[in-house]
């Protein structure tokens, strides 16, 4: 009998699991208070910039975290659902109570998670353009960059829509996700396995790399990049700061030299040097806020990186991994709130 095969069938896949009931209780309420507490801080975001949308929205800065919060409340209130929206049944998982439709749907919002990345990008980007050797005004860089940075941004939109005619959305374990069903139909390589062949999610493992993982790790990389560049400007900009310091206590100028040295600056239209350690510490509070911003981003998905690599590696799922995953995959709203009203450019 085909259902008696199938049922067979899962329960060799889920009786090699490791985590017992309290643990995969755990890994499914879990998502529920982090999900709700990152979807408040998203809506926090955006209400404060529209609520004041007649200044801050004529900021580059202000509109990369409008759209990157908008997508973020989606991605956040989905993975807070947790494993609800997965179908009714499902073995070894706990609280599922969906159907096929809404695990798609759950699948749909959640990969459209990567648009906050995207946009982590972008934001990095323009804090590089701001604090650059050559720094661009925010005039410059909304007229010239801004526009390709919100379209870049909206490449994985593009992913989450064809995810759908590929049935690509199916249960992941932690939520619905780029997955196989059922997922005795693949090996741990990806092939396909001899015991059953795919209903949904063919060459779901291919997708899960071309649509996530190495967007993901690109941007990543590209982010680290960015911010040795942004942190060797602003090492820079502060040695000449010192540099010049010293050379003006060696100097000692008159009253007289110090006016007219301040009058020849003006002409010459630089940076006063009495303005010069004020200059520097504005670039020290933008370098910093861009870090809090990235360290945000890194906290949200090294966990769920090192999950993965543990897959590829032993092929296995590690309980800590897992709950770390299932505990700040969601959190990148809240953390992000707490970066734009307390970080060293409170907003």
């Amino acid at each position: 009998d085909s259902n008696m095969r199938r049922q067979f069938l899962f329960s060799q896949v889920f009786s090699t699991m490791v985590f017992s009931f309290s643990q995969r209780k755990a890994l499914s309420i879990i998502p529920h208070i982090t999900g709700a507490l990152s979807v408040i801080g998203s809506l926090s975001i955006l209400y404060d910039i529209l609520k004041d949308r007649s200044r801050k929205l004529h900021r580059p800065y202000y509109r990369i975290l409008l759209g990157m919060s908008f997508f973020d409340v989606f991605a956040s209130a989905s993975l807070g659902m947790s494993t609800w929206p997965i179908p009714r049944g499902t073995e070894g998982v706990y609280g599922a109570i969906g159907t096929t439709q809404t695990c798609t749907a759950q699948g749909f919002f959640i990969q459209l998670m990567l648009v906050s990345p995207f946009y982590n990008l972008m934001l990095a980007w323009y804090y590089l353009l701001l604090g650059k050797n050559k720094p661009l005004s925010e005039e410059a860089i909304a007229s010239k960059y801004e526009k390709y940075m919100h379209a870049f941004a909206m490449i994985p939109v593009l992913f989450a829509v064809m995810g759908l005619p590929l049935t690509l959305y199916n249960s992941a374990d932690l939520w619905c996700w780029i997955a196989a069903y059922p997922p005795t139909c693949k090996n741990k390589d990806g092939t396909h396995g001899p015991d059953w062949p795919c209903e949904r999610g063919e060459n779901a493992w291919l997708f899960r790399w071309t649509f996530f993982y190495a967007p993901l790790w690109f941007i990543i990389t590209a982010i680290t990049v960015m911010m040795i560049i942004l942190t060797r400007a602003v090492r820079r900009e502060e040695k000449q700061v010192i540099e010049m310091q010293k050379q003006t206590r060696l100097r000692r100028p008159s009253f007289e030299r110090e006016e007219e040295i301040r009058r020849e600056q003006h002409l010459q239209n630089y940076i006063p040097q009495r303005e010069q350690p004020v200059h520097l510490e504005r670039s020290k509070q933008m370098f910093y806020q861009a870090v809090f911003y990235v360290g945000a981003f890194y906290i949200t998905y090294v966990f769920a990186t090192l999950n993965r690599l543990t897959q590829l590696i032993g092929g296995d799922n590690i309980f800590v991994f897992m709950i770390m995953t299932s505990t700040l995959t969601p959190m990148q709203g809240f953390l992000n709130f707490l970066v734009y009203r307390h970080g060293p450019c409170v907003a």
